[in-house]
């Protein structure tokens, strides 16, 4: 699969990575920064805690809330939970994902995914 294909590559997209548990790994987090990078629209922002939106003191590893976006950082679609991701190759199977354009496709593996997104829209950006 070709990440530029079509031009997904250039979609925008938020994401929001929890970086106030002590389980968040630099390798998974550096994966994460070279994936958003890689995207022209990408943005990556670490915050503290956000147990009550990620329930990440559950498990082990980073998580993160990815919101697709357009250019000005407007919502447009709905947020999906990320984690927890224990490993680079996570991170690198997240990176992909994001590359593609977020596709509902099965890409991303179903462990990857913290929960479902929810029904309305998250105001992240």
């Amino acid at each position: 699969m070709s990440d530029a294909a079509g031009g997904h590559r250039d979609r925008p997209f938020t994401l929001v990575v929890c970086a106030g548990c002590d389980d968040a790994d630099e390798e998974v987090m550096d994966g994460l920064r070279r994936a958003v990078r890689s995207c022209r629209h990408g943005i990556m922002v670490s915050t503290g805690c956000l147990e009550w939106f990620l329930h990440c003191r559950r498990q082990r590893g980073v998580h993160a809330a990815v919101q697709p976006c357009a250019a000005d950082r407007r919502p447009t679609g709905a947020v999906v939970r990320l984690g927890p991701l224990r490993t680079e190759a996570d991170a690198a199977a997240v990176g992909a994902w994001l590359r593609a354009g977020m596709p509902d496709d099965g890409t991303l593996p179903d462990r990857l995914r913290a929960a479902p997104a929810p029904r309305q829209v998250a105001r992240l950006n």
